[in-house]
């Protein structure tokens, strides 16, 4: 069945998002808001605005962070515990 969601939660995570990522369009941020919340819906997984939020803040971090560095206006700030994987896979040394 096909859940509707309530516009007034995607335009408060929207605005929240927009505040922290800046530099990007607004339109850009609806729109990975409401991606976010599309995909994980058809997914099937119960979708509240929590789970919405973190969704759309990691891709929005991973799409000002893939900018190339001559094109940098404004890197997301990193915290530690709020990103999918935080964890830091080591390079073993050549023997």
């Amino acid at each position: 069945m096909l859940q509707t969601f309530p516009v007034q939660d995607l335009r408060r995570i929207s605005a929240r998002l927009h505040d922290e990522f800046s530099g990007l369009s607004h339109r850009c941020v609806e729109r990975c808001v409401s991606d976010a919340w599309n995909c994980a819906e058809h997914l099937g997984i119960e979708v509240t605005p929590p789970l919405v939020e973190r969704v759309a803040r990691e891709h929005l971090e991973a799409m000002v962070n893939s900018v190339p560095p001559s094109q940098v206006t404004r890197k997301a700030p990193r915290r530690s515990g709020t990103t999918l994987f935080t964890g830091h896979r080591t390079v073993p040394e050549p023997r």
